[in-house]
């Protein structure tokens, strides 16, 4: 359970401008057709009152020529209004579709902490259907809260006019009316932001759960996710239930302040009409104002349950904007061209929850090396290809990028120079085109086809690169979709590449197709290679061994091979021994020794 926060959440007007700012002269355009709007609904009720007064001198040509620019007046404002409603609609879209790529754009560019603390459901209910909630409100609600401040404004101007005792009377009724509305509103926007975080919280886990439904499945805890669904659930028809009571709390406070404009007005235009202070157009026109106040009160109520979604939404979008990165971007130097050299300076490295990942790791590799990395899982590998790619910066020390500190370097310039291949592959519905230049229109058909050939994939070339595949890639299989990941490095052409365990869930023919790709993928540029099958590290210059955070290995491969008492010897000795157990009943004989097969071993460091 989640713990609901203690105060209401606010929407800063200045974060709100900020948000309506990218369309700012759609929205003063709306804002002005408002203003005539407005002024035509305050028109129509003093031309009322002129043509009751005229009534009692029987001027039957003013009383007609009245009555003609009144029957304009209201047709002309139901014209004005429907356009309005229908630019309201389309300003409230077009702002927020930009503000949901806005979104995306700061979600995508947030570092690996902040994505670890959230779930992909979460975000997508945060980016979509906050935002939704937000158009809304914009489309709906703002230009009618516009409307009314325009037709109070008015109102009170042209009561000042007539008597400004009257205005006076009004403006308390006002204002009374405004504070009992505000001070309800405030509890009911605390209340909707926690059911739109409770509703995340449900979507989020909801998301997770579909995604391992053959693991939950196979292992006979359906039942236990069901009830964390039903914990969740719960969870969120709670908040629902307080949102709702608030609501009706609020609707019974608004029909209050209604009925008892309407008491006032009538009560005090009877006695301000018996003793001769007002005429009865006066009183007529009085009643009509409270009518055109209790109009905006009224659509509070109908429209309170968008307010209160709209309002929480908005706190969320804002309070997403400003999540910032851990990861600045301010940085200016340039890399060398061609392959880049990688050197790790004393690099610790925890993620914020002080457990320490790495400690004091000192790498240095020259250009156009290629590096296996090995160690047990847990040991840091993974930690080590984030912060060469900088998707997270070290605790203390330094990662230096062809002889600079990668901190000071744009992101955008390591995003063009580097790449990864990870070992959970990322495919999208779309055609293999799409799926290598990741939609991409600039690179022209036939690299795509020398990429797809260049890492084995000739039959993919030849059905044709317009062939569609389905959500998350289907119609590949796994070691396809690996060897399309790679695909895509030969098409960026990359100076350092990373591959994140990029074989451990291909078939061994697929694995050699991969290391004939990494073989000639390493000319010319700096290649890590992160690996638990050794016989993926047989192409490679050099070898790292990570234990427990800490480089405790780093040198040729064939030299740590030819070292009996090297950790590289050790482990791979350890995967023969493996190999030699399951397979002893058809492969009879004495076990090589490391250095002799090392190059050719398939295996696994465990």
């Amino acid at each position: 359970m989640s713990v609901r926060p203690t105060s209401a959440p606010r929407v800063r007007p200045r974060a709100l401008l900020r948000l309506l700012r990218p369309d700012a002269r759609r929205w003063v355009s709306l804002g002005f057709a408002v203003a005539g709007s407005s002024a035509l609904l305050l028109a129509a009720p003093i031309l009322v009152r002129s043509i009751v007064d005229r009534a009692g001198d029987g001027d039957a040509v003013a009383i007609r020529t009245l009555a003609v620019g009144f029957l304009g007046v209201v047709v002309l404002g139901q014209i004005v209004e429907i356009l309005v409603t229908r630019a309201a609609t389309h300003t409230a879209w077009h702002t927020t579709n930009g503000l949901r790529i806005r979104l995306t754009d700061h979600v995508l560019g947030l570092d690996h902490g902040f994505h670890r603390r959230h779930t992909p459901g979460e975000l997508i209910q945060r980016i979509d259907g906050d935002v939704t909630d937000v158009s809304d409100f914009l489309g709906r609600v703002v230009p009618r809260m516009a409307g009314a401040l325009f037709l109070v404004v008015g109102m009170l101007v042209v009561l000042a006019v007539l008597d400004w005792r009257i205005a006076i009377g009004m403006v308390a009724y006002v204002a009374l009316a405004g504070v009992a509305v505000a001070i309800n509103r405030h509890r009911s926007v605390l209340e909707a932001s926690d059911e739109l975080g409770a509703m995340a919280r449900l979507y989020g886990g909801i998301e997770e759960r579909l995604n391992a439904v053959e693991d939950l499945r196979s292992n006979g805890a359906a039942d236990h996710a069901m009830w964390r669904f039903v914990e969740d659930s719960t969870e969120a028809m709670e908040s629902s239930i307080r949102r709702e009571r608030t609501f009706l709390g609020m609707w019974w406070i608004v029909r209050s302040v209604v009925v008892a404009g309407f008491a006032i007005v009538l009560v005090g235009g009877v006695l301000l009409l018996d003793r001769g202070a007002i005429t009865l157009g006066t009183a007529f026109l009085l009643f009509q104002y409270v009518l055109l106040v209790s109009r905006p009160l009224e659509e509070v109520v109908h429209e309170l349950e968008t307010v209160q979604k709209a309002s929480g939404a908005m706190v969320r979008v804002l309070d997403l904007l400003d999540v910032r990165t851990t990861l600045p971007d301010d940085g200016v130097a340039e890399l060398p061209d061609g392959a880049l050299r990688l050197r790790f300076d004393r690099v610790d490295f925890d993620y914020g929850d002080d457990q320490p990942v790495l400690h004091g790791v000192s790498l240095d590799i020259a250009p156009g090396r290629s590096v296996g990395v090995v160690g047990r899982t847990g040991s840091g590998k993974t930690t080590l290809s984030r912060l060469v790619l900088r998707l997270v910066d070290p605790t203390s020390g330094a990662v230096e990028l062809g002889g600079i500190d990668a901190r000071q370097v744009p992101l955008a310039a390591i995003r063009s120079r580097t790449a990864l291949v990870p070992q959970e592959v990322e495919l999208f519905a779309g055609s293999i085109r799409d799926n290598v230049t990741l939609f991409d229109p600039t690179p022209t058909d036939e690299a795509v086809i020398d990429a797809l050939r260049r890492v084995g994939l000739d039959r993919l070339a030849a059905t044709g690169i317009g062939r569609q595949l389905g959500p998350g890639g289907t119609g590949l299989s796994a070691g396809e979709a690996q060897l399309l990941a790679l695909a895509r490095v030969w098409l960026r052409d990359p100076d350092l590449v990373v591959l994140d365990e990029a074989t451990a869930r291909v078939d061994p023919a697929t694995e050699r197709r991969l290391e004939d790709a990494i073989r000639e993928l390493r000319t010319d540029r700096t290649v890590v290679v992160i690996a638990h099958r050794l016989s993926t590290l047989r192409v490679m210059d050099e070898i790292v061994v990570v234990e427990a955070g800490r480089v405790v290995e780093h040198g040729d491969r064939l030299s740590l091979l030819g070292d009996e008492d090297s950790r590289f010897t050790r482990l791979v000795r350890l995967a023969l021994d493996d190999d030699e157990q399951t397979s002893s009943d058809t492969s009879p004989g004495p076990t090589p020794s490391p250095a002799a097969t090392g190059a050719d071993h398939v295996g696994s460091v465990r």
